[in-house]
């Protein structure tokens, strides 16, 4: 080979080995920005710490020879992360920190966030118990048949409201219709005795006939009315006020209520045993209550309660008819009844319940709503109003009741520590700041 051509050849690897380390220059170069940029991210999820500081003095002049390059990340992207003035989380960011928010207008009305303002108020404080709502067993009738029958004609369906004495259903009974037979006969056997005492009296008074069947006939006379009178409580017995002619026999409601339960059908054969209606007065209800022992020296007769359950409207105001003197052996407790009057329907018999007895009336310097007191960090706060923002702000919390004892029994916490009498806070949907509070972009700083 020529000495040209080696000549050549030693150009042309020296060319792409000075291409190959150019190339590794740039490389590192872009790896010191990429390190560089990704630390004043705040990103790096521990492996910063563990890089020693002589490699990090290492990518300094890479960092420094990609700017030149044009690769600077504050021109490249409009904004610098390093400076809080030229980022805009960095305006809120301190705020954030604080557990601060800020709302539009719009946001707030949107929401349903409800202002009021804390102060001094009343605190009726209660004891929350379970409990379930059942029938007021003194206005609970069952309706069956005095006689066994078959059912004529049905007149009541459930559901049905009902006033006493109307007519639930019409059965036709043979016992029925036996006893009717026996009555008549009866009253037949004592007419015609009355008539014979009548004959022989005056017989006997115009001594005609002997003493001896004047006597008979007047024994006889005595005998077939208590035999007419017997038949009559028989058949008063079986029938009552819905007794009827031909066997026909009225099933009648005892009291004013609603058709609850029915077990009857046009044709069907009743003994008289059978529960054909069951009818119940729901204008009161009762509310069986677990005290527990440790509860039972808090609760009497004639506090005010407040139940709710599921799907109930509002809480509906009742009290304490009765506590029990016997503790039950399984969980050491009493039972207690609460008796609402004229509640709403939606209180039906069964639901299990929540009932806040009234046990102690207090005055307290500063209440809010019971709705405006979350859990966040595991801390009791209350969303305040400070200027344009709300600050999640921490409170110590005292007695827990109701508003008014004699109103609608409105739920408010008395504050220990934490918020001011004439402070402006979230009531109603706090849980929607708290819920903002917790995004994951609130820990930048984003405003509202």
């Amino acid at each position: 080979m020529s000495n040209d051509s080696k000549k050549f050849e030693l150009t042309r690897k020296g060319a792409a080995a000075l291409a190959v380390g150019a190339l590794a220059l740039v490389g590192a170069a872009v790896g010191a920005t990429v390190l560089v940029e990704h630390r004043l991210h705040g990103h790096g999820h521990g492996a910063g710490e563990a890089h020693d500081h002589g490699a990090h003095d290492d990518h300094e002049e890479g960092h420094a020879d990609a700017q030149h390059r044009g690769h600077d990340h504050g021109e490249g992207h409009g904004h610098d992360h390093g400076d809080p003035a030229g980022h805009p989380h960095g305006a809120h960011g301190d705020e954030h920190a604080g557990g601060k928010l800020r709302l539009s207008p719009a946001m707030i009305e949107n929401a349903g966030i409800e202002l009021l303002t804390a102060g001094p108020g009343k605190v009726a404080v209660t004891l929350r118990l379970p409990g379930e709502i059942a029938l007021n067993a003194e206005g609970v009738a069952h309706v069956t048949p005095r006689v066994p029958g078959a059912a004529r004609e049905v007149k009541k369906q459930l559901g049905d409201a009902v006033k006493k004495g109307d007519v639930l259903a019409v059965l036709d009974s043979r016992e029925l219709a036996e006893l009717q037979r026996e009555l008549l006969a009866a009253r037949e056997r004592l007419t015609l005795a009355e008539a014979s005492f009548a004959r022989q009296e005056t017989l006997w008074k115009e001594q005609i006939s002997a003493e001896k069947e004047y006597l008979a006939a007047r024994q006889a006379v005595a005998e077939a009315r208590i035999e007419h009178r017997s038949a009559a409580q028989k058949l008063g017995a079986a029938a009552g006020a819905g007794g009827g002619k031909g066997g026909g026999y009225a099933l009648i409601a005892p009291i004013d209520g609603t058709i609850i339960e029915k077990h009857i059908a046009v044709g069907e054969v009743l003994k008289e045993d059978t529960q054909v209606f069951v009818i119940a007065d729901l204008s009161t209800v009762w509310v069986n209550v677990t005290v527990y022992a440790k509860d039972l020296h808090r609760v009497h007769v004639g506090q005010a309660a407040w139940v709710t359950a599921e799907g109930t409207p509002a809480p509906a105001r009742g009290a304490v008819t009765y506590l029990g003197h016997v503790l039950d052996e399984g969980n050491r407790s009493a039972s207690a009844r609460v008796e609402l009057r004229e509640p709403d329907r939606a209180f039906r018999p069964g639901l299990f319940a929540t009932v806040d007895v009234s046990v102690e009336e207090v005055d307290a310097p500063v209440v809010v709503s019971d709705e405006a007191i979350q859990r966040v960090d595991g801390k009791d706060v209350v969303f305040v109003q400070e200027g344009d923002a709300f600050e999640a702000r921490p409170v110590k919390l005292g007695r827990r009741g109701a508003a008014d004892p004699a109103g609608q029994g409105a739920r408010v916490v008395e504050i220990a520590e934490g918020v001011a009498a004439g402070e402006r806070y979230v009531g109603k949907n706090s849980f929607v700041l708290k819920a903002e509070l917790g995004k994951p972009e609130a820990g930048h700083g984003h405003a509202h």
